[in-house]
């Protein structure tokens, strides 16, 4: 969901703009970056006014991974250019968000774009352990949740050896970050689903006139 889109939301129904616009309008020229600084309830509201809804943790990643299960939305292995993400720690090396759909060569299967980088997105879960999971992680529960896809920003603070390493890890559709649901990012933003129609729909009957 891009900038330009949520701003006609928010004309519409006079929802709180992001804190990032600086104002009740995004800033010129930023209408095809994907709209971030908003957080679970934001994105909910939106997608619920186009008649959509936000997507589950499970059908992001298959979405992203296809039929095949690919560990990176374009295939298995890394490539350093199928996605926005930074390709260095040092910060003062300036990395930005990028118009969506800027990196056609990371598009998944089912031609799904952005899965990776750019921004981390809201998923419909909360942040909890999957089946057959034994570990005792305090943060489980109804309390996170989850954000999937991973962001221009990078990765923190590794050795340059490590870094390369530790993005590519990251960068896996299978992977999953945690985060408030009250949380407002720089570099966290949603996209939106729709449930497929039914092959054979009833149509309604017809009034009989009188």
């Amino acid at each position: 969901v891009t900038n330009r889109q949520f701003e006609i939301f928010r004309q519409a129904t006079d929802h709180k703009p992001p804190g990032s616009w600086r104002g009740p309008k995004f800033p010129g020229g930023d209408g095809d970056l994907p709209v971030t600084n908003v957080n679970f309830y934001d994105a909910a509201a939106y997608a619920e006014w186009v008649g959509k809804r936000l997507p589950t943790e499970v059908e992001w990643e298959k979405a992203a991974r296809g039929p095949l299960g690919n560990i990176f939305p374009w295939g298995n292995d890394f490539n350093w250019d199928a996605a926005n993400i930074s390709h260095s720690p040092k910060k003062s090396v300036r990395h930005q968000l990028q118009p969506v759909g800027s990196f056609p060569e990371g598009t998944s299967h089912y031609g799904v774009e952005d899965m990776i980088g750019n921004a981390w997105e809201w998923v419909w879960d909360y942040y909890l352990a999957y089946p057959e999971n034994e570990y005792p992680s305090p943060d489980y529960g109804k309390k996170y949740l989850v954000v999937r896809g991973l962001s221009y920003l990078g990765v923190g603070h590794f050795p340059k050896k490590s870094y390369k390493k530790v993005v590519a890890l990251k960068s896996r559709a299978s992977y999953r970050e945690k985060l408030s649901p009250f949380a407002r990012k720089k570099d966290v933003g949603f996209r939106c689903v729709k449930d497929k129609a039914p092959l054979f729909q009833k149509r309604p009957e017809k009034k009989k006139e009188i």
